[in-house]
């Protein structure tokens, strides 16, 4: 009987060719992009399940409350780690990881026997306790994780980076010379190989070096630390594995009363400490960055809500052309009636050619998605293997999903078709339309349509939303020039030495207008910070400002712009003695008048002691962070002497070539040894948007989908109108309708459809284009052009696709169509 029913199956396929075509096309292309965007959706969910400790890691985090402050911040007091140890019984392990705030990047540098010596810039390099590897799981291809970090002067390598400085050869206890705050220009001892787990870790180490070397090692070494500031180190638990998380935060707060809440009583301000567990950080918006940024669970919602609706745009399709298909088989069910079938034999049957078309379906779609895998890796940024659909958990949702799509859609006409009385049938009013055209197959049909179009309707709404989202933020004042900012990073203490007379000779050239050092600058992380109040304030009421040290002429050359007093010059020496230039944002969080501001004090309390400034100048507020977030205070101080971690060079050019190929004549005269590095600010200030620019990207390209599965569809029906309509048409032409006139009466009922649709989805995505637009602090107000666009593309493709098969019959000779007449 199975046997039969799939000859059945197969003959009715190759009958209806273009009907098979279009089902199986539209239902093979929704599973491709549902499996597309599950396979996303999975990786971002299981960053770090992968370690064998997985369910025992947490991070100490914290919450900070001030007067002028409160927020989430991942890192902790370097003691902290000893005392938490020490305190709870239930950790069983404790592991610090420290992100170099000095250097974006460290210079490594190979000197092989006979050989010219390898420099190379590596990012993503992190400096852990000797029990990091207890805590995480690495696999390694060279050396053991047990011990591998507890040498003071090793180094543990990613497989890349050990290629890159070593080719095919063991890299395991070869020397690597570190330059910049990481290594000091010591030489390091590799004690390990690993195999690169950024793909599925939020922590992307490309090296990892212990923690008590370089710059940090010394402040551990050498400064005496509090509790409660300092907060630089990321604190990692392995609790034990009977130990419950929940009973073990309900004494931290007694563990803050110990060894914190006097300095915090100092400093004036709160704090909070709470575990996070590791596997959820990934996607712990509520903090910026945790070693690498998070994403939001909002974007996988909007992925997930993409790949249902496309899938179920598909499943329409299937559901609404097997329903007007259903007239064709009405004999055949007759018959098969007459002979003796019984209904259950019928829907077993119907619903089996359903699911035949479905499995095919997935075929198609396993092969797409192979071939389209590398363009969506580079369209959503992963690294997706196909292998992972050949998963048991991934390939069984996948054929039960099919199987279920096969069922859904199959079964309307099903059990449509196995209710007909073979007398009526046999007698021919099958034929004459009475069940393809009863009153709920229409209405269902038309449902489903208008269904279909909401969909793609909201989600070209949300496209042109988010991509106006995303214009408005490329191009919206940040308050200073950013267009032809080169920022040249300085690696190394060596390269910091030679500031001074980089700058000099690069500002011979005319076509750098000016130059200057800084800390830090908009669009990248500034961990600096300090708490200031006024003289006739308490030390309770600080607020906390964040702060860079710069040279004279940085303010010039970024373009802040000044509303009161002066900026720093170098005709005022005095100016390196604790004067501030502060932002508009500063003074309303210290309610000081913009008239009152210049010569206003301001102390800072460091250990007990007091510090003491002056405002000598105001700026109009600027972005440094990205628009996420609202403008916040921030204040500028000069640097004593030339220690900077950036050089910003304003030019004036229109061939950047030739400014670049000087900046690294000059960088390679005083530096020979380090590669030279630039970044334009403004791609800087960008790269902060990275997760819309992808979202919006995957929105687009499925929205385009999702449209033309839904033309597909209505394609389908449109054709099937116009050969239910055949004789209609061919009496309206002999009576002198014009082909216009049919094709605009065929395209009618359609089209009210899509109206429908637009009415529908319009105030559905307002609401929720809305809800997305409040993760940020500057934002576009959606204007109602959107809806316009939106409504009116719609209704235009809708109308293109169906007067294709409306123009097709009107053309129609009517003495064809009523030759039977």
């Amino acid at each position: 009987m199975l046997t039969n029913y799939l000859k059945i199956a197969i003959r009715n396929l190759l009958r209806n060719k273009t009907f098979s075509a279009i089902n199986i096309l539209g239902l093979s292309v929704g599973l491709t992009c549902c499996l597309l965007l599950l396979l996303y959706i999975r990786s971002e969910l299981s960053f770090d399940q992968h370690h064998q400790h997985a369910n025992e890691l947490y991070l100490m985090s914290s919450e900070v409350k001030s007067p002028g402050l409160n927020e989430e911040y991942p890192r902790l007091s370097g003691p902290l780690a000893a005392a938490i140890q020490a305190e709870f019984p239930e950790v069983e392990k404790v592991a610090r990881l420290y992100i170099n705030i000095m250097d974006e990047k460290a210079l490594l540098q190979v000197q092989e026997p006979g050989k010219p010596m390898k420099s190379f810039y590596e990012t993503q390099g992190y400096q852990v306790d000797s029990t990091f590897f207890d805590l995480f799981s690495y696999q390694f291809t060279e050396g053991s994780p047990k011990k591998a970090l507890f040498q003071p002067n090793s180094i543990v390598l990613s497989e890349e980076v050990a290629h890159k400085l070593f080719g095919n050869t063991p890299a395991l206890n070869k020397t690597v010379r570190i330059s910049g705050s990481t290594g000091n220009g010591e030489n390091f001892r590799v004690s390990g190989v690993f195999r690169d787990e950024s793909a599925r870790s939020h922590i992307d180490a490309r090296f990892f070096v212990p923690m008590y070397a370089g710059m940090i090692g010394n402040y551990l070494r050498q400064r005496q630390m509090d509790y409660t500031n300092n907060n630089l180190f990321q604190t990692y638990l392995r609790l034990r594995p009977d130990t419950d998380p929940k009973q073990l935060e309900k004494k931290i707060p007694a563990f803050v009363e110990k060894y914190m809440r006097s300095e915090l009583k100092r400093y004036g301000y709160d704090k909070r400490l709470f575990l996070i567990p590791v596997p959820d950080l990934h996607l712990y918006s509520k903090i910026q960055s945790i070693v690498t940024p998070t994403n939001s669970t909002t974007y996988l919602y909007i992925l997930a809500s993409i790949a249902v609706f496309t899938l179920l745009i598909a499943c329409i399709n299937f559901m609404n052309l097997s329903t007007a298909r259903s007239a064709k088989r009405a004999a055949e069910v007759g018959i098969r009636k007459v002979m003796g079938a019984e209904r259950g034999s019928l829907i077993g049957q119907f619903l089996g050619e359903s699911m035949v078309l479905s499995l095919i379906g997935l075929v198609i779609a396993f092969a797409l998605v192979s071939l389209l895998l590398p363009v969506f890796n580079q369209l959503a940024g992963k690294a997706l293997l196909g292998s992972e659909l050949m998963e048991p958990p991934i390939a069984l949702t996948f054929i039960g999903l099919s199987l279920l799509t096969g069922l859904v859609a199959g079964s309307y006409p099903a059990f449509f078709l196995s209710m007909f009385n073979p007398a009526q049938v046999l007698k021919g009013g099958a034929t004459n339309g009475k069940f393809v055209n009863s009153l709920s197959a229409v209405a269902l049909r038309r449902g489903l349509v208008v269904f279909q179009f909401v969909i793609s309707i909201g989600l070209v709404l949300a496209t042109i939303v988010i991509q106006e989202q995303m214009r408005f933020l490329r191009n919206q004042s940040l308050g200073f020039t950013q267009d032809q900012q080169i920022a040249i990073p300085l690696r190394s203490s060596e390269s910091r030495a030679v500031y001074t007379a980089f700058r000099n000779e690069i500002l011979q050239n005319n076509q750098v207008i000016s130059a200057a050092g800084t800390q830090y600058y908009p669009g990248i992380i500034n961990p600096t910070d300090f708490g200031l109040y006024r003289p006739d304030q308490t030390v309770n009421e600080m607020q906390n400002i964040k702060n860079s040290e710069v040279d004279f002429e940085y303010l010039k050359t970024m373009g802040f712009k000044l509303v009161a007093g002066r900026l720093f010059s170098r005709q005022f020496p005095g100016d390196t003695n604790n004067r501030l230039i502060v932002n508009e944002s500063t003074l309303r969080k210290l309610q000081i008048p913009l008239n009152k501001a210049i010569g206003q004090r301001l102390n800072f309390n460091w250990h007990g002691q007091t510090y003491n400034y002056e405002v000598i100048g105001v700026l109009k507020d600027f972005h440094y962070e990205n628009l996420h977030q609202p403008i916040e205070p921030y204040a500028f101080m000069l640097m004593t002497r030339p220690n900077f971690n950036y050089i910003i060079a304003h030019v004036n050019s229109e061939n950047m070539e030739n400014v670049l190929g000087f900046l690294e004549q000059k960088w390679k005269a005083l530096r020979p040894d380090e590669p030279f590095e630039y970044t334009f600010l403004n791609e800087d200030f960008q790269k902060n948007y990275q997760a819309e620019a992808r979202t919006s990207r995957i929105v687009t390209w499925f929205t385009a989908i999702s449209i033309l599965i839904s033309c597909l569809g209505l394609f389908g029906l449109a054709a099937f109108a116009a050969q239910q309509r055949t004789k209609e048409i061919g009496v309206r032409k002999v009576l002198g309708a014009s082909v216009t006139s049919i094709v605009l009466l065929l395209s009618n009922d359609f089209l009210k459809l899509v109206i429908i649709a637009i009415l529908i989805a319009s105030p559905i995505g307002w609401w929720v284009m809305n809800k997305w637009l409040q993760n940020f602090a500057y934002k576009i107000t959606i204007p109602w052009w959107i809806f316009a666009v939106s409504g009116g593309l719609a209704l235009l493709i809708a109308f293109l696709t169906v007067s294709f098969q409306s123009i097709k019959a009107a053309l129609m000779n009517p003495v064809n169509s009523l030759r039977s007449e």
